[in-house]
């Protein structure tokens, strides 16, 4: 403590640059940095992403089993993917807005721990349903699995809510992680499905294998979740108080600054533990000194300026809310119609594997691809407008899609681009902005926000890309009716 009651704090320059000057109450802070050894908590952090896009890319895989299981009933059995979407989706925003208003009532590890344990246990449910005989009671089974799509949507809200709190907390690749897992998700659910047609595998043991791998997945992320807890670099982030150490000085603010200049300071030492008085200070890390308001310890309950963060992101929340609307107006139900050329052939590539491979395998490695390349290289920044020009450039691809060879076509709207490498470059470019501006969106959005808003930032941009999804979702109808 200082003379007049003062105190001087010590951060880094990332923290510094988010904070104002003051001449309150002042308190001496070292801001200690660890490492993520291993690189633990960032593969940790691409598994879930992997379990958030999984289990519901498994439903969407796994039609030929949901048409066996409903070919009883005839009007279900074409029409379910209608149901399964409004039982998806509906649910899904409703929560993801619940959870972004009242996330701060209810603690990030229940939120995180108790959704992934819904999602889990209702995929086990579903794959006990595979085994049982349903034919008697057709209607029954289609009402239980709505259900439990509608509780997994609910869960998957919340936890990729939290899960995109949590990395908006940490430095940007962290958020990097989570969408690279995501794509990883939906390539391992697309080459499921080709391999499941390679292996000429009934749709029922299809079905079977699809579930189990989501079930497993998502105890996986369960596990690896509550590790985060034992990571120091993770407490470091998510731990409102592990970020900074206090340190009591008896100097006056003048001489604790003048002699931490000079190295001085009896309480810092470059080596020794916070122990007796003695501090290990990382050389690297401590970049300037500054006075500060000493911080609450605990904000956890307060209720965020939700206007004021909103309006800090939006630039980038309405970037990829239009990302994934362009993305979800065409994709799968556009451009699972476009059809090879050459289909009269009876080739099995072209009756069996074109869309498939064109259509669903192509554009999850190619998001695969982009989400990874932003982990690597972040352009166009965060500043200026090149980035959201970027993202609303990609409405281009509608037309492009809906001129290919996408049957049928009720109104006889003309084909523009016959041979079959047209959609095949549209796709590879279509996939690869996706996962790119969807990521770099994601990976900024709470880099944009005071630091203690960084968890709400990451939330509110998640629901921002759901919404997205949604309107997308919605739109492919209109596109579809016009072909």
């Amino acid at each position: 403590m200082g003379a007049g009651g003062e105190e001087v704090k010590v951060e880094t320059k990332a923290f510094l640059e988010k904070r104002e000057k003051s001449t309150a109450k002042k308190t001496l802070i070292v801001s200690m940095e660890p490492k993520d050894r291993f690189n633990v908590v960032y593969l940790i952090m691409l598994i879930q992403g992997v379990g958030t896009l999984l289990p519901w890319n498994m439903f969407i895989t796994a039609h030929a089993y949901f048409q066996e299981k409903l070919k009883a009933h005839e009007d279900l059995k074409h029409s379910f993917e209608n149901y399964f979407s409004v039982a998806a989706m509906v649910p899904n925003v409703l929560m993801f807005l619940l959870n972004t208003l009242f996330k701060h009532k209810v603690s990030l590890q229940v939120r995180m721990i108790t959704s992934v344990c819904i999602m889990t246990l209702c995929f086990v449910l579903t794959t006990v349903l595979v085994v049982i005989d349903t034919k008697k009671w057709t209607t029954d089974f289609f009402y239980i699995t709505i259900g439990t799509i509608i509780l997994i949507n609910m869960s998957s809200a919340i936890y990729q809510g939290g899960l995109f709190g949590v990395c908006g907390m940490m430095p940007p690749k962290y958020t990097g992680a989570v969408m690279t897992g995501q794509g990883v998700g939906g390539t391992f659910a697309a080459l499921a499905s080709i391999f499941s047609l390679l292996g000429g595998k009934d749709a029922v043991s299809s079905g079977f294998g699809y579930f189990m791998s989501a079930a497993i997945v998502l105890t996986l992320c369960l596990i690896t979740y509550m590790m985060l807890n034992r990571l120091k670099f993770a407490r470091h982030y998510i731990a409102p108080n592990s970020r900074r150490t206090e340190i009591k000085s008896p100097y006056s603010q003048s001489e604790q600054i003048e002699r931490l200049a000079n190295w001085q300071i009896p309480a810092v030492k470059r080596s020794g533990n916070i122990q007796n008085s003695n501090l290990s200070l990382d050389n690297e890390a401590l970049l300037s000194v500054k006075f500060h308001p000493k911080e609450a310890e605990a904000v956890g309950n307060e209720r965020p300026p939700f206007f004021v963060i909103f309006r800090q992101i939006f630039k980038l929340g309405s970037s990829v809310a239009f990302v994934f609307f362009v993305t979800l107006a065409a994709f799968p139900s556009l451009t699972s119609r476009i059809r090879s050329k050459h289909e009269e052939d009876g080739s099995e590539w072209t009756k069996i594997y074109f869309v498939p491979v064109t259509c669903f395998l192509l554009f999850n490695v190619g998001d695969f691809c982009g989400r990874l390349a932003a982990s690597f290289t972040q352009w166009p920044g965060k500043d200026g407008y090149l980035l959201p020009i970027l993202c609303f450039s990609r409405v281009v691809f509608l037309p492009l899609f809906a001129l290919c060879n996408a049957l049928p076509r009720p109104h006889g709207t003309p084909i523009f681009f016959h041979e079959d490498y047209f959609p095949i470059i549209f796709m590879v470019l279509f996939a690869i902005s996706n996962g790119y501006l969807g990521s770099l969106c994601m990976m900024y959005g709470p880099s944009m926000v005071e630091p203690e808003h960084a968890e709400t930032a990451g939330t509110m941009m998640a629901f921002m890309l759901i919404i997205g999804l949604g309107v997308g979702a919605g739109f492919s109808f209109v596109i579809t009716l016009f072909l």
